[in-house]
């Protein structure tokens, strides 16, 4: 099991236990430690929920990750995310 799928795994285990999108990303930050960037985030979050990756590029704007640029705040992160998350997008 790569570093990545691990991860994933961690994220759909906190997730099943109730942690919502925010904290989700915040998790896979402190799992990755020195290797969590853009890719890393999109990647595990692709694995753990099959996000389009459209979305997550979006996503990754998010203020709390401090990659510059336009940034989400907390509400747009978690109202573009928490639909994948619980499997309603698209209904």
């Amino acid at each position: 099991m790569t570093d990545l799928e691990a991860v994933a795994s961690d994220l759909r285990e906190a997730h099943a236990e109730g942690r919502g999108a925010m904290e989700l990303a915040l998790l896979s930050r402190e799992k990755l430690g020195e290797e969590f960037g853009v890719i890393s985030f999109i990647a595990s979050f692709r694995l753990a929920f099959g996000i389009p990756l459209p979305v997550l590029q979006r996503a990754h704007a998010w203020h709390r990750f401090g990659w510059g640029g336009v940034a989400l705040s907390d509400e747009e992160f978690s109202g573009l995310l928490t639909p994948w998350l619980d499997g309603t997008q698209g209904r």
